[in-house]
């Protein structure tokens, strides 16, 4: 099984050790150096109707790169599409869910699937993926990046975490997500969207449970808006 690393904190790469034979899959586009030793070549991760879903749905690359270890040992270097920092998490057995655009690289063993959101209203509000969101299960690291800095969050025993949908990079099987309007508790509809134009918070989701979910110290919406009011006016 290929190993990996994170080189640098700001703005890091993942390097991946392979032993001759051994393979990983990347988000396309991902690979900024390897050894010759390794060939490299796009593939429909879980056939052609997963793939086509896991584009369409999740905003994923349609072709995955893999990388195998064809000539000998050899290693590469991958690096996410956007500035922020980039975490591994060590799978086992286990299933991990990903907002769009957080994975990055995973051992080859690794499986990809595209599944219904069962939270409808983080479906509808929560910036989490939308109705369908990608999943990661099995045993082997996985590699995701996010804007920013990454942190996990406890889940509280007997509790809940509530996490902006902006931040949101990905949780495991063992929480469960909800959607809410606000981080208000016991206030009507109309207190809710108050608080939440007031507070400027949105969409919360909470997560209960036993786990660790990972959050970004930047939304990706936000971050675009302040890009956009900076970029110079048409005509």
């Amino acid at each position: 099984m290929a190993t990996f690393e994170i080189l640098g904190s700001t703005d890091p790469f993942v390097k991946a050790h392979l032993q001759q034979g051994e393979a990983i899959f990347a988000e396309g586009g991902a690979m900024a150096a390897m050894d010759d030793v390794i060939d490299l070549s796009g593939k429909a991760r879980g056939g052609m109707l997963k793939s086509i879903a896991r584009a369409a749905v999740t905003g994923e690359s349609f072709f995955m790169q893999e990388a195998v270890a064809e000539r000998g040992a050899g290693s590469m270097l991958l690096a996410p599409g956007y500035p922020g920092e980039v975490r591994l998490i060590d799978m086992d057995n286990d299933e991990w869910s990903l907002t769009d655009g957080a994975f990055l690289c995973g051992d080859h063993a690794l499986e990809i699937a595209t599944r219904r959101n069962k939270s409808i209203g983080a479906s509808i509000f929560g910036g989490s993926g939308g109705f369908f969101i990608m999943s990661v299960s099995g045993t082997g690291t996985l590699a995701v990046s996010a804007l920013g800095a990454i942190q996990e969050m406890e889940v509280p025993a007997g509790g809940e975490l509530v996490v902006d949908s902006g931040h949101l990079v990905a949780w495991p099987s063992s929480v469960e997500m909800k959607a809410s309007l606000t981080t208000k508790q016991g206030s009507g509809l109309l207190g809710k969207v108050v608080g939440a134009v007031t507070t400027g918070e949105g969409v919360v989701l909470r997560f209960s449970g036993q786990g660790k979910v990972l959050v970004s110290s930047r939304a990706q919406p936000a971050f675009i808006g302040w890009l956009s009011s900076r970029l110079p006016k048409k005509g």
